[in-house]
């Protein structure tokens, strides 16, 4: 059993590197796409980013409930729906508690070593109209979960993707970020080329999304795998291991944009991903799975809520504390964590 932890836990670690690696590729190609069409600066680091660096996160719901329902590998239904839920909520769970607490940890440390100053420096309305679209979207996560009637669900999904498509439309139609200027780097196809065919940025773009589809389809494998060796509910360790693994491209951008003081890109890249990942992977869930949440899934739904309340308030009445108050969020992760570490010990 030991053996076969430490091999599980090589691979995961290994899966990671390379999820992170491949999403970074993913996310050069969005940003060098958004260049070659003209879209605005905010439209890249609010949309295209968020969405880039959401992808894996999207993917593994998709790919355990797939994997699943047509058994294309050893998963359950029961077991790729409860990867696929715990990964659903999970991402958005994250992004509202820790990744809120590495970006005040950023500014914090930063700001010590004179890189930058301690307040941040961002667009009120557009912070908190990113949440505006934020809460209603996920407490359909919540309420969706008391309704039975597949079609309802379904309906729901439907009307966040809509939503969704809403949301994506102002961000374009709008330029919310004038004054700074986004450092495009180079395009990793052709490192030495200052503007590349738009074939090349394609290439790198499919090429990424197609080693991305791969990678974490053996990620899914590898938590069903642990879980089933440990004892443990591949909906909690899905709520933990999956958003840490899937997210680290986002939290990395974002304390990037910290360094640079560039706010606006950090703040807007997780909470547009915020946007994103209670629409998009939250539609997915309802049409295809029963979407039943335990006590888990409710306690990081609840959270994530709460969390994220404070934070808006903060924004809305004492923006200039908002880095004590995203440094403080980082509670409600752990009150999740040290829950689930509780509920594990008793199984």
């Amino acid at each position: 059993m030991q053996l076969d932890l430490f091999l599980s836990a090589i691979e995961i670690l290994v899966l990671l590197v390379l999820i992170v690696a491949c999403c970074a590729l993913f996310t050069n190609a969005i940003e060098w796409t958004g260049h070659r069409f003209n879209l605005s600066e905010g439209a890249v680091g609010s949309v295209l980013a968020a969405v880039g660096t959401a992808l894996p996160e999207t993917l593994v719901p998709i790919i355990a409930i797939v994997s699943g329902v047509f058994g294309l590998s050893h998963l359950s239904v029961e077991t790729g729906h409860e990867i696929g839920v715990g990964a659903i909520l999970g991402a958005p769970f994250l992004l509202g508690t820790l990744a809120m607490w590495v970006t005040a940890a950023a500014v914090f440390y930063f700001a010590a070593v004179q890189k930058r100053s301690s307040h941040l420096k961002f667009d009120h309305g557009l912070f908190r109209r990113d949440y505006h679209y934020f809460f209603p979207a996920y407490l359909a996560v919540f309420g969706a979960a008391f309704i039975h009637d597949t079609t309802v669900k379904r309906l729901m999904a439907v009307g966040l993707l809509i939503f969704y498509g809403v949301y994506v439309y102002r961000t374009l139609k709008k330029e919310h970020i004038p004054d700074e200027d986004f450092d495009l780097p180079a395009l990793t196809f052709a490192p030495k080329v200052k503007e590349p065919q738009t074939f090349i940025i394609l290439a790198q773009l499919a090429a990424s999304l197609l080693i991305l589809l791969v990678l974490v389809h053996f990620f899914v494998e590898e938590i069903n795998d642990v879980a089933t060796t440990l004892g443990v509910p591949a909906l909690v360790l899905s709520l933990i291991v999956t958003p840490i693994a899937t997210e680290l491209p986002e939290k990395f951008n974002s304390v990037v944009w910290i360094k640079a003081r560039k706010d606006n890109l950090a703040l807007g890249n997780i909470t547009g991903a915020m946007v994103f990942q209670s629409c998009i992977p939250t539609g997915i869930g309802l049409a295809f799975t029963p979407w039943v949440l335990n006590q888990q899934g409710m306690l990081s739904v609840g959270l994530c809520l709460a969390s994220s309340l404070l934070i808006y308030l903060c924004a809305w009445k004492q923006p200039r504390h908002l880095p004590q108050v995203l440094f403080a969020s980082g509670i409600f992760y752990l009150i999740f964590l040290f829950y689930a570490v509780y509920m594990w010990g008793k199984l």
